[in-house]
């Protein structure tokens, strides 16, 4: 290789070099400029170190990082053997550090922090609640209070800082805790208070110092982007050292729901293991993934099932302002107030602006027989049949209204719409045609299939062990299944044009024929049909489904067979 090639490799390896040096900072520069904005709406996880949510503590967290000197940092802890590895071994003094909702630690892990503190490291503990050993040793002397409000004024240093509560960008009253009182004989400074209660106090604890933060809250992402809270946190960390490593106490973090149950142990009352039918299944990964994939597999086939034998139900079209929709708001008026001469007034509006839209004429201001004779003419109805019909609706005899006036004088007005095509025969016939189901109750459903489940699979485990109850159990579990899967599958009540059919819970069906009906009886949660014959049906409206509007599709279906129109 001769000198000239050997110059112009140099050359040609530093300008590749220089283009992916190019290339690399100019595609970073181009993230940077088109990096997108964190946005959140997510205002329940809290206090998390690095969560940019609301009600995180990453602000806080880099605040921290930047109070601190170049050769100290920030070390998060935890385990006790982290703890015991990074701080036993260390003869600096530190600050630990805690920023969070519940706080605790055994006994001895608190005395060997305590003992860090006494020897001149300082502990600066944020928190709403303590565990029980924890509040004994530290804050037993002193006495609390708190103050119910959106936004309290926190004086620290000399500086008013305005801290609200926010929630989903609203400001909403919280408890905002305080020392209020401690003991004569407890030596504590005040940093900053508001309404007379201290927030941020120091406690002397040998050669070191303890902090006590009543209102952590403080320190939330929202309250730092404020300006007010960012100066206030900015003041809290510089009643620290920098010169310092920071130990943030990770490992005395506990869940909002600590102390609720207990999570300590799933051992009974006296220490012996839970006996359970299903303890066996659950510790053999084999025979649980087997009852996982029977269950799914008993699930899709319910659905499927279901799915395949599920009606179709003709789509009859709404007109907007037509009878049917009336009648329904009629029957709805008569179970609510039941007060027959006001749904008569309801019948009565409603004839007048059907005509007035169909037939462009205003019978309601009429001053003379004209209107009628127009009417008349346009309908080729006879002018006595309009005018008893409006003798029935504009009657004033209040008392001699009852059921079945209101009744039979609807069952004119449809006749008068059926007649001058109002509605047309193509969907009367359709309206008489149409079918519906009514399903039961799906909560009660599943309940059934997954008691069935625990009994049979009781059974078999009882069986495993040779116990003689599961010969029992085992049909016990099948039968129910049965009867769950056939409350799925099966439609409680099924009407068509001629017949009611009734499914019943565990066998066969019951028909009942339309043209048969004689009456129905209505309490708070039994619908009772009557038929000719003596025939009776009772009908638990509390075993009708919510769903796919089953029920209010059967209300409607009461009270039109209660006003005689289907």
């Amino acid at each position: 290789m001769n000198k000239q090639t050997k110059i112009l490799l140099v050359l040609g390896t530093f300008a590749f070099m220089m283009l992916m040096v190019w290339l690399m900072s100019g595609s970073e520069t181009i993230d940077e400029k088109n990096r997108d904005t964190f946005v959140s709406t997510n205002w329940s996880k809290k206090f998390q170190l690095y969560d940019k949510n609301p009600l995180g503590l990453y602000l806080f967290t880099s605040l921290t990082k930047v109070h601190l000197d170049q050769s100290h940092d920030l070390i998060e802890v935890d385990d006790w053997l982290q703890f015991d590895t990074l701080v036993k071994d260390n003869e600096e003094k530190k600050t630990f550090m805690f920023i969070g909702n519940k706080f605790g630690l055994k006994n001895s892990e608190l005395g060997e922090i305590m003992d860090q503190v006494e020897e001149g490291s300082d502990f600066i503990l944020g928190y709403n609640e303590l565990t029980e050993n924890i509040a004994y040793d530290l804050i037993y002397d002193f006495e609390f209070k708190f103050d119910y409000t959106r936004q309290v004024n926190v004086f620290a240093g000399g500086t008013k800082y305005s801290m609200i509560n926010l929630y989903q960008n609203d400001t909403i009253a919280c408890e905002w805790n305080g020392i209020s009182d401690a003991e004569e004989d407890v030596d504590f400074e005040t940093l900053s208070s508001f309404m007379e209660l201290s927030n941020f106090v120091r406690i002397p604890h040998g050669d070191g110092n303890l902090y006590l933060v009543t209102t952590p809250k403080m320190f939330y992402n929202y309250q730092l982007k404020r300006l007010h809270g960012f100066k206030y946190a900015e003041y809290v960390l510089n009643a620290l050292p920098k010169n310092r490593d920071i130990y943030l106490l990770e490992l005395g973090r506990l869940s909002d729901n600590y102390g609720n149950y207990d999570i300590d142990s799933q051992e009974g009352v006296d220490g012996e293991d839970e006996d359970s039918y299903l303890r066996l299944i659950f510790k053999n990964p084999t025979l649980l993934a087997a009852l996982m994939l029977s269950i799914l597999g008993l699930i899709l086939f319910v659905i499927f099932r279901s799915k395949r034998t599920r009606p179709i139900v003709p789509f009859v079209p709404k007109k907007k302002d037509m009878t049917l929709a009336f009648a329904d708001t009629i029957t709805s008026i008569y179970f609510a107030k039941r007060n027959p001469y006001g749904i008569l007034q309801v019948q009565k509006k409603n004839f007048y602006a059907t005509v007035h839209k169909h037939f462009f004429v205003d019978i309601q201001r009429r001053e003379d027989d004209k209107p009628l004779e127009i009417l008349a003419e346009k309908s080729d109805i006879h002018l006595d049949e309009i005018k008893s019909l409006l003798r029935r609706l504009e009657t004033q005899k209040a008392f001699s209204v009852n059921d079945g006036f209101v009744a039979e004088t609807l069952k004119i007005i449809h006749n008068f719409y059926r007649e001058t095509g109002v509605i047309s025969q193509e969907l009367a016939r359709k309206i008489e045609e149409r079918e519906l189901t009514f399903r039961r109750t799906l909560w009660i459903s599943i309940l059934i299939i997954h008691f069935a489940l625990d009994i049979f699979i009781g059974g078999v485990y009882a069986l495993m062990i040779a116990q003689w109850i599961g010969i029992i159990l085992i049909p016990i579990g099948m039968f129910m299944l049965y009867v769950g899967i056939r409350r799925l599958i099966k439609p409680f009540i099924f009407v068509d044009a001629e017949t009611i059919t009734v499914h019943g819970m565990f066998f066969g069906k019951r028909e009942y024929k339309r043209d048969k009906f004689t009456g129905l009886e209505r309490s708070k949660n039994v619908v009772a049909l009557y038929f000719e014959g003596g025939k009776k049906l009772n009908i638990h409206t509390i075993d009708i489904t919510t769903y796919y509007k089953n029920k209010e599709q059967f209300n409607r279906f009461v009270n039109k067979l209660n006003t005689l129109e289907l």
